[in-house]
């Protein structure tokens, strides 16, 4: 008998689950808002925040899950230094564990589908737009034409009609778009490009302290936010990671997180009920869909004049939507 075929990994999360597993329960269950479904559930971590094929590579000679595989290997890497920064609230002696902070924060702010959806719209559009440019003018696609010919590139005896390659681009650039490895290609490449942003940032540590409910998280971690701004449930759009007026918003687990900024201390303080409510809005504004806690009994801030909100209640909120697009 021959071997049996590779099970290929089809489910593949782009929020690790070894990341998720800090905002579950003792019994290692996450408590989830989906405003999509205006319904909770509670599942564990490796149930959310996952996609069909999302790291799935097509090239001859290298297995389809092949990425997946290696981030799961990168995660397991830096799996213990978060673990130890979420139970002592530090980044260790001589700061050993920061790195492994900064390369989740700059995985999960890269790779999301959110951003693959912005790049794949963007991409979309630049590609259809430059088939589509030399028919323009008849005399511009002579000139494509005449050019390639000289350059060798024109097929000998190929047709090269204007009317007719015009309706072929006309009928068919709506399938032009960019392929999935363009995408994980580039995803790859910024890991690198982003990684000193965020490395160059001091990072302060929050603790929350008793009868704050804790920190929550979601399918889109990685928050930006401007303090002048004041609270921002339900921002869409973000200001840019490399302004200095920004900070970036990090939940760690239910009991830690972190801000972000170009100046300041990397300490450590310990933060109250209202300090928790106001970071978790932001947080929450920034979810594409999903909002994860430990249980439903954490708090957030809400608009000038309105009460906090508290997480049993959250689906009777106006603001709680979907931010998919």
């Amino acid at each position: 008998m021959g071997k049996p075929a590779r099970q290929i990994a089809r489910k593949h999360h782009y929020v690790p689950e070894m990341y998720l597993s800090g905002f579950a329960n003792e019994k290692g269950q996450c408590s989830v808002i989906d405003a999509s479904t205006r319904k909770p559930f509670t599942v564990p971590p490796d149930k959310i925040a996952a996609e069909r094929d999302f790291n799935l590579i097509e090239a001859q000679g290298i297995p389809p899950d092949a990425l997946e595989k290696e981030l799961g290997k990168f995660e397991g890497v830096i799996a213990p230094g978060i673990k130890r920064v979420r139970e002592t609230a530090s980044f260790g002696e001589n700061g050993k564990d920061r790195e492994d902070i900064i390369n989740l924060v700059t995985l999960l702010a890269v790779r999301n589908p959110r951003k693959r959806r912005d790049m794949d719209k963007l991409f979309t559009e630049l590609f259809q737009a430059m088939v589509a440019m030399p028919f323009e003018k008849k005399a511009r696609w002579e000139a494509v034409v005449e050019g390639m010919r000289a350059a060798g590139s024109w097929p000998k005896d190929a047709p090269a009609d204007f009317e007719g390659h015009k309706q072929f681009i006309e009928e068919n650039k709506d399938r032009l778009k960019p392929h999935q490895n363009f995408h994980l290609d580039m995803e790859l490449d910024q890991l690198t490009q982003m990684y000193p942003y965020f490395d160059a940032r001091r990072w302060r540590i929050l603790k929350a302290g008793e009868n704050t409910g804790g920190f929550v998280t979601t399918d889109h971690p990685v928050c930006v936010h401007r303090p002048a701004d004041g609270i921002n449930y339900g921002q869409q759009f973000a200001p840019g990671l490399g302004l200095g007026d920004i900070d970036i918003l990090f939940p760690l687990s239910s009991k830690v997180a972190l801000i972000g900024r170009f100046e300041g201390e990397e300490d450590v303080i310990n933060v109250d009920k209202h300090s928790v409510a106001s970071f978790n809005a932001t947080v929450m504004g920034y979810a594409m869909k999903q909002i994860y806690a430990a249980n439903d009994q954490y708090y957030y801030a809400r608009q000038a004049h309105q009460p906090i909100g508290r997480g049993s209640t959250l689906l009777q909120d106006p603001n709680l939507k979907t931010r998919e697009d």
